[in-house]
């Protein structure tokens, strides 16, 4: 099928309007990067929390880490629409600020719960108010030119690497020596002073803001929402995809609740397993050994699958070009799957990291490399609608993951949530090997590239 071109009727921007996209772009890296360390600051840790709570049990600490968990991923689901719709309105910086401040503040609060149930309801309503990526994702493709737009984007992306990278390694620190609360705390700082960042320097010109009237007009051209939706969703190529996005994020969201009550397994209980303040978990690395407390221990689990991630990230488009994306994601699903077998059996705290870490180098592979098969396969001019859809993935796998999680610990034991999420992930792999095509527009650079000469 020969997709046309279409000419979007948004009247031209001027040169001027994107006369400080540079500076843009460095204030809203510096927002993206210190809000989401804050984050990693305190939701790797989040089991170790609700068991100070005074919830013991560990079957009912998966219970309710998952249902924390998916308390965030429904309200954003049910959100995200809104926020989108009202940031094409009235501007993209107000609802980044939205997003970085609601966020501070719901984040406090959480530092201050005094039961489990207020907890749930605070990770719920932080769903409903943020959404920081999002937000700054549309800001910045709004405030540069077209021809910088995904040179700027891949910027915007290191800075959700390197915090997810340093978040949990800082966090962990931070938990031990202050403890958990302190740590709610601490995150929510960095938000608001990530906010008052934003709100001094970055700029948005009123250029880029289309208002209601012509929104309207311009929707009436293009079709609808539902219009445009249907076109993406007629494209089996697309919705194939869509689903194995879906079963990649599955991947994170479904194991990484029940990591830390894996640590606390291999933790030694000197005071029983009902005192959790002297547990110290064994790390031996190149012939050094170290004893540490279960948070730190968390860290640096959180932080070696963030660097190793972010290694494989990098490396997916040289990988791409020079295999196929289609056999880049495939394999790298597969050989995740296989590897996520022996994280059920791992017989120490430094095989658990070292297998997880191995894991984190083919998993950071599959989603950026399944958004470029996305956007390369997606009928011209329908790009934002299909990406709607793979953020409705994102977050549908927020919702669904961390309670099947929690269910399959409950019910099976800790080791089995490794092994489903193993067999998901080598599903989706035969899957996208049998019926998802490499697209027109990669399969020629592939076929330039084994011809002679080359």
């Amino acid at each position: 099928m020969t997709v046309r071109a279409e000419t979007s009727p948004t009247a031209v921007v001027g040169a001027d309007a994107f006369a400080g996209w540079r500076r843009n772009l460095l204030f809203v890296w510096i927002g993206v990067f210190v809000g989401l360390l804050g984050a990693n600051f305190v939701f790797p840790f989040i089991p170790f929390y609700i068991r100070d709570l005074g919830i013991t049990d560990k079957s009912q600490v998966t219970y309710f880490t998952g249902l924390s968990g998916s308390a965030t991923g429904l309200s954003l689901t049910l959100t995200a629409p809104i926020w989108g719709a009202l940031a094409d309105r009235f501007g993209r910086k107000p609802m980044f600020l939205r997003a970085l401040i609601g966020a501070g503040v719901l984040i406090a609060l959480m530092g201050l719960v005094q039961a489990v149930w207020q907890l749930i309801l605070l990770r719920f309503l932080m769903g409903a108010f943020a959404g920081t990526m999002g937000a700054a994702a549309a800001l910045v493709a709004a405030t540069t030119p077209r021809e910088k737009v995904g040179h700027s984007l891949g910027l915007l992306q290191t800075g959700v690497f390197s915090a997810n990278m340093l978040g949990p390694l800082a966090g962990g620190v931070v938990a031990a020596s202050l403890g958990i609360r302190q740590s709610f705390i601490f995150c929510s700082a960095l938000y608001l002073l990530a906010a008052l960042l934003a709100y001094v320097f970055v700029r948005e010109p009123k250029e880029t803001i289309t208002p209601p009237a012509e929104a309207e007009e311009q929707d009436a051209a293009r079709g609808g929402l539902l219009d445009n939706l249907k076109v993406v969703v007629s494209e089996r190529q697309v919705v194939l995809m869509l689903g194995v996005l879906f079963a990649l994020w599955l991947s994170t969201t479904f194991v990484r609740p029940v990591m830390p009550i894996s640590i606390d397994d291999f933790a030694a209980h000197p005071d029983g397993p009902s005192d959790a303040k002297n547990d110290r978990v064994h790390l031996q690395i190149v012939g050094m050994s170290f004893n540490i407390k279960e948070e730190a221990a968390t860290g640096v689990l959180f932080g070696v699958i963030g660097l190793t991630s972010t290694i494989a990230a990098i490396a997916v488009a040289p990988l791409g070009q020079r295999l196929g994306y289609r056999n880049t994601v495939a394999g790298a699903a597969v050989i995740t799957g296989a590897l996520y077998m022996p994280v059920a059996l791992a017989p120490s705290f430094t095989g658990f990291v070292l297998l997880l870490g191995a894991v984190g180098l083919f998993q950071g592979a599959m989603v950026p490399g399944t958004n470029a098969l996305i956007a390369a396969s997606t009928p011209q001019g329908k790009q934002g609608s299909a990406f709607g859809l793979a953020a409705s993935m994102q977050s549908l796998a927020l919702l669904v993951g961390p309670i099947g999680g929690g269910f399959v610990g409950g019910l099976l034991g800790i080791e089995m949530v490794y092994v489903v999420i193993g067999a998901i992930l080598i599903t989706a792999s035969v899957v996208a090997f049998l019926f998802i095509r490499e697209p027109e527009l990669f399969e020629s650079g592939l076929s330039a590239r084994r011809a002679p000469g080359h």
